[in-house]
């Protein structure tokens, strides 16, 4: 049985409605992965390797089963996961874009930080998001034009810092961004799951974020519209804002950043030849 009622046909896109059923769903699927989950200690979960030795456990599958079964008891809205290839068929309608767990490994090892991620694209560009992060309790979601919301509390308006001071992710992208800017940014402690890791600057764990390359539809979705909601920008490392094609293809390094920063460090992305 499914744990919310069915959208209406005529309001399938009715961003406001779809945003309060993901949060229900999300928050429950999280429950689901927290049955296999060990705080500080190795899964209960059976652990498998898909190519690449990427690692996939059965709470990864148990997660995407209940999502895909909860979403289609609600809308008809296609249903696109990293678990599903046979889902990467292009950015043809608009669709749910799921990992399951984000942050496998931290998840294996009893770690905190990975996060359940559900967006919504349409027309290659994100529109609502929701990450949940079970072993902290907090859930991170918004909607094009509804804002942010912290749990079922819409977030007021961040006020801009006076400068980036801190930064997560890869010491070599961090350093870039350091000369772009020219100050040297403080690294912070490194966020394993990425989507997780792209909205610290909502959060106020850290004041910019950045990716490697390799990054997929999947990581980067829920992201992109938490992102525009708060007023910052998900942008590739040269200042482009990623199209989700949903297609299976990895993205190019990425940054995230915050309220108040987005416009003016894009040019200088733009114009580095990074």
């Amino acid at each position: 049985m499914a744990i919310t009622e069915r959208v209406p046909p005529e309001t399938r896109l009715d961003l406001a409605l779809l945003h309060a059923r993901m949060l229900d769903i999300v928050e429950a699927a999280g429950s689901v992965a927290l049955e296999d989950f060990v705080p500080g200690g190795e899964t209960r979960a059976e652990v498998q390797y898909k190519d690449g030795h990427s690692p996939v456990t059965s709470a990864d599958l148990a997660v995407d089963a209940f999502l895909a079964r909860e979403f289609a008891a609600i809308t008809d809205i296609a249903y696109h996961s990293e678990e599903r290839p046979q889902s990467w068929r292009g950015a043809t309608e608009t669709a749910f874009v799921v990992d399951p767990i984000d942050g496998t490994r931290n998840f294996i090892s009893g770690g905190d930080v990975w996060c359940v991620v559900v967006g919504i694209v349409e027309a290659g560009r994100s529109v609502a998001g929701v990450i949940h992060i079970p072993a902290r309790g907090i859930t991170l979601s918004a909607y094009r034009g509804g804002g942010v919301f912290l749990g079922r509390k819409r977030l007021g308006a961040r006020k801009p810092e006076n400068q980036i001071a801190t930064a997560t992710g890869p010491k070599s992208s961090i350093e870039h961004l350091s000369r772009l800017l020219g100050y040297p940014l403080r690294p912070q402690a490194a966020i394993p799951a990425l989507a997780h890791r792209l909205i610290a600057p909502v959060l106020g764990e850290v004041d910019v974020a950045l990716s490697r390359p390799g990054g997929h539809d999947w990581d980067i979705a829920a992201a992109q519209a938490i992102l525009a909601e708060s007023g910052g920008l998900l942008l590739d490392i040269e200042g482009n804002i990623p199209h989700l094609a949903l297609a299976g293809e990895k993205h190019p390094a990425l940054v995230a950043l915050p309220t108040g920063f987005a416009e003016k460090i894009r040019p200088l992305l733009l114009t580095s030849g990074a």
